[in-house]
């Protein structure tokens, strides 16, 4: 498949780093912290077959141990073509490295696309996403209205994924949601099965463990304005099979407790809640 290359804005991280080394002024020096700039440019492409363990990767910190089929779903992802993206670090080749060469090595920091979850219904991962979905929603006494729109085979419903490693800013997240909306537009145009009536999102959140009442934050900052345009949302404990590596050592002290926020977002209030998001990131 040709790759298409989509420029995604540069964003500027910040790191601290210490120095240390053997010697008398060992001391001094590990005393010494320096705030660094470092300006890092990302590129924004379609999922392409290397891409397969990357994508992967980033599904799993997303459902954990939860039995669901990633590898088909990482799989549509990819063959869907003409509707979503990943986003690598972009740098300058080598002279003796070729384009294959550096898609096999950079590793997949971002990735955003969509699911027809109705039009798929019979794959197995959808089923598994549909079943647990459900389940859970269920489960917590959530909203009925999760269910029925779901099952709803007259409307289609949109799994979003958006999903990146932790250390990647929330800025990023803007040009992917609008790239990914622009795509669907034209994939309407064309007939194809990208007519949502509902989008479903599930974030990863977490709050202050046996505080029931206290704040639910957000690992990805950017959906929680999402959660402001949603019709329908419910959270369910992932505790048991909580996120260590992949996901970031936000609960490293053992003092919050992980869940899964699902939102079920209109497909009309998506675009909203796409320009809140580039309003209040542009703010911090």
């Amino acid at each position: 498949m040709a790759s298409k290359k989509k420029r995604v804005e540069e964003v500027e991280t910040a790191e601290q780093m210490s120095d240390q080394s053997d010697g008398e002024d060992m001391e001094d020096e590990t005393e010494m912290e320096v705030n660094e700039e470092i300006q890092v440019d990302f590129e924004a492409r379609v999922p392409e077959g290397s891409d397969f363990h990357g994508i992967r990767t980033l599904l799993q910190q997303l459902f954990l141990k939860a039995n669901i089929n990633l590898s088909e779903m990482t799989d549509i992802i990819i063959s869907q073509g003409k509707v979503g993206s990943v986003v690598k670090q972009s740098y300058v080749p080598e002279e003796d490295e070729d384009d294959e060469e550096m898609a096999e090595d950079d590793p997949v920091l971002a990735v955003t696309s969509v699911i027809n979850v109705t039009d798929k219904k019979d794959m197995e991962c959808v089923k598994q996403v549909r079943s647990l979905l459900v389940s859970q929603c269920q489960k917590c006494g959530g909203d009925g209205r999760f269910s029925k729109v779901l099952n709803d085979g007259d409307h289609h419903v949109g799994l979003l994924v958006s999903e990146r490693y932790i250390n990647i800013p929330p800025q990023i997240s803007v040009p992917m949601f609008e790239s990914l909306l622009k795509e669907v537009e034209k994939c309407k145009s064309k007939k194809m099965k990208y007519d949502f009536a509902y989008y479903i999102l599930i974030c990863k959140t977490y709050r202050q463990k046996g505080q029931k009442d206290s704040p639910l934050f957000y690992t990805n900052a950017e959906e929680e304005f999402l959660k402001e345009v949603s019709e329908v949302s419910f959270q369910y404990s992932v505790q048991a099979e909580r996120d260590t590596v992949v996901a970031g050592s936000w609960d490293a002290e053992d003092q919050f407790e992980a869940f899964r926020t699902v939102l079920l977002i209109p497909a009309d209030k998506l675009q909203h809640g796409v320009e809140k998001i580039k309003t209040e990131l542009a703010t911090t």
